[in-house]
């Protein structure tokens, strides 16, 4: 059974006329824009938290260990979620993921506020597993509903909503805690705003379209496999997992976030208050900017789909090779000579605080450029689903390992010797699969056969 993705070929089949009548509320736009707003409230929110350092807490080491079970679980949810979207489909999947952002933010409040650890550990259980769903679902949204051309400055529009959350949350950190020049941790109320916030994620989710009703543009229909037995798709799953192209990617995604958790500790141990909710508010910002700029180069069409993912891969990789060496010259410096509580009136607060913001914005940066790659090498609902799955599982898995390393009091100079010692050798094989976008080969993973390109737009042909 073939199946068209080519803009050009399917207006051939389906002319203007016999086409359905296009509705603002079934278009890829109004999709993108309600998973934004989901993601704004939900994982936007949940980073605005994280961006404070530790969760806003006095001490980082009980949120590094809720952390590092949030992140534990997600990865095991994200990886596995392609078993749940074939029996409930990628819409019900991303539903059921928005239950555990705002339990969690409770957890943080009552623990701000009056010292329970125990909710804190079952707040990150709950989140979770519930976020394990919402990632891979929102991933295969992202990539699989929109327009091949359009899908840069759709995953900008979604990292912006994303990274708006954080600003958000930055501006209510940073209007609370604005006297606060001194460490210690954030004021209750904060973390009790963001509970309110995150309540509407769940009922904005059913604003969502299923893949089949979608409405594109350009008259093509998203990709939506038919459904098979759980035997079938865990099989498909294990040939995506060992599939070359996506297999070698695989050590960057467990690389590509393993800073978050030692940039949680940093902010927490060497600035004030203040600084930490500034630094929540200036990150995001600077996040938006990169990946909106970079998103509209990966949608250029003044170059080929090749050459884009190549210049695109060696700037984001290089830029945040560049910080991590930033990080640890820095890191040893402190190490030797802790300089307290930074608040930005202290002398050479503008260095240690420009590292936090940098490292934010190259590692959104790797992002975009991960998720756009794995966009690039596939199509379709199921197929998008287990190839952002696995790329959001292991990132996760990789945030779990830094945020366990920081959850001790070890040694943050070492953690970023350990991050640079992935980082580098994660970036040959990882190589080797993204200068490949762009090749006659690079249009499939595992399950469909590539027949022709027309640059990234194809028709695929099932195996």
């Amino acid at each position: 059974m073939s199946i068209h993705s080519s803009a050009s070929i399917t207006k051939e089949v389906l002319p203007a006329e016999s086409q359905e009548k296009r509705s603002f509320w079934r278009g890829t736009f109004f999709q993108i824009i309600t998973v934004g707003i989901i993601s704004f409230l939900g994982p936007g929110l949940w980073n605005a938290n994280n961006s404070l350092g530790a969760g806003g807490a006095l001490e980082p080491y009980l949120v590094n260990s809720a952390n590092s079970i949030v992140f534990a679980l997600m990865g095991l949810g994200c990886i596995s979620s392609a078993l749940l979207v074939n029996a409930i489909g990628v819409r019900y999947t991303l539903i059921l993921g928005t239950l555990g952002w705002a339990p969690y933010s409770a957890s943080l409040y009552q623990n701000n506020r009056y010292g329970t650890e125990w909710f804190v550990i079952l707040g990150a259980v709950i989140c979770g597993i519930s976020a394990g769903l919402y990632w891979a679902a929102e991933g295969a949204i992202v990539l699989a509903y929109p327009e091949h051309r359009k899908r840069g400055r759709y995953l900008a529009i979604w990292l912006a909503f994303k990274n708006s959350g954080q600003i958000v949350g930055g501006a209510i950190n940073l209007g609370v805690n604005i006297h606060r020049k001194t460490g210690g941790k954030i004021s209750y109320a904060t973390l009790l705003a963001f509970v309110v916030l995150q309540v509407p994620a769940l009922p904005t989710a059913f604003l969502l379209s299923n893949p089949e009703h979608v409405q594109r543009e350009d008259g093509t229909k998203v990709t939506v496999e038919k459904k098979t037995s759980t035997k079938e798709q865990a099989k498909i799953l294990g040939r995506t997992i060992l599939s070359r192209k996506l297999g070698l990617l695989i050590p960057l995604f467990f690389s590509s976030w393993f800073y978050w958790g030692y940039a949680s500790t940093y902010l927490t141990l060497y600035f004030s208050v203040r600084a930490r909710a500034l630094a929540s508010f200036l990150s995001a910002i600077c996040g938006i900017v990169a990946t909106t700029l970079l998103g509209f180069f990966l949608d250029s069409q003044r170059l080929s789909l090749k050459k884009r993912g190549k210049y695109a891969g060696i700037f984001v990789l290089t830029l945040f090779s560049g910080v991590l060496i930033w990080a640890l010259i820095l890191q040893h410096i402190y190490t030797h000579k802790n300089p307290g509580k930074m608040d930005w009136l202290t002398p050479g607060f503008g260095r240690g605080f420009g590292l936090y913001l940098m490292l934010n914005a190259s590692g959104n940066l790797v992002q975009n450029y991960l998720y756009w790659a794995v966009g690039s090498l596939g199509d379709g609902t199921g197929e998008l689903t287990r190839a952002t799955g696995l790329l959001r599982g292991v990132e996760a898995w990789g945030q779990c390992a830094s945020f366990g390393i920081n959850s001790s009091k070890f040694s943050p100079l070492y953690t970023v010797v350990i991050n640079i010692v992935f980082w580098t050798i994660s970036i040959p094989p990882a190589w080797y699969s993204l200068s490949r976008i762009g090749d006659g080969s690079s249009a499939h993973l595992t399950t469909q056969k590539h027949i022709s390109t027309d640059e990234d737009e194809f028709v695929l042909e099932k195996a």
